[in-house]
């Protein structure tokens, strides 16, 4: 692996210069390193040791929604994400990763911060969810794998008078996709890493 990084600076060279060049060494030594980190083995053999037969999605009794939400009544835009993603992880998941192990995937979300269409269009808010996933053996219940899920689901943002404009237009139409698009947006996005997760490599 790389560890040092040598750089030849000449007598005239501004110090600006070369200290761009370092910031550029350094990232370019980050993203070498980054390529070579490989997943643990155990875990790879783990997982491919499985195949995915059923899945249970539910919320922990205290999951965060952000926001201002009254947290006496129920949200409804939690229901929206959690039917979503049901469903987003039964189509994509089932039969994953190929093993012969029937296994069980429990998702438990702990943090559910969906944008509202209004508040994507006009503020441009982000949504956001995570939570634990483990992968246990379907008859015995012994666990195969687990791990933590995070993602993030971003509008666009415009700089100046027509920038904005132009931004809220792009985030309009995203909304109006369809029927939900913010909490399939982002019901997507978490299946994917779940998805990325399960069949590394």
């Amino acid at each position: 692996m790389v560890s040092h990084v040598s750089i030849i600076v000449f007598k005239n060279t501004p110090k600006r210069f070369v200290h761009n060049v370092k910031l550029l060494a350094v990232f370019a030594l980050a993203a070498i390193v980054s390529a070579c980190q490989t997943a643990d083995p155990r875990l790879v053999t783990a997982l491919r040791s499985s195949s995915i037969t059923q899945i249970q999605l539910e919320t922990a009794p205290d999951v965060n929604m952000g926001g201002f939400f009254d947290k006496k009544k129920p949200d409804p835009q939690l229901s929206k994400v959690v039917q979503t993603l049901e469903a987003s992880l039964n189509r994509e998941l089932k039969g994953l990763p190929g093993g012969k192990t029937p296994g069980k995937l429990i998702v438990t979300l702990g943090m559910v911060d969906l944008a509202s269409n209004a508040g994507r269009i006009i503020l441009d808010n982000h949504s956001s969810m995570s939570g634990s996933v483990r992968l246990q053996d379907a008859k015995t219940g012994r666990l195969i794998a687990e791990t933590t899920v995070y993602v993030s689901e971003k509008g666009v943002r415009g700089e100046g008078n027509i920038g904005v404009f132009v931004a809220m237009a792009i985030n309009a139409a995203q909304v109006s996709r369809q029927k939900d698009a913010l909490a399939h947006e982002l019901s997507d996005k978490f299946v994917s890493s779940v998805k990325t997760w399960l069949m590394q490599k």
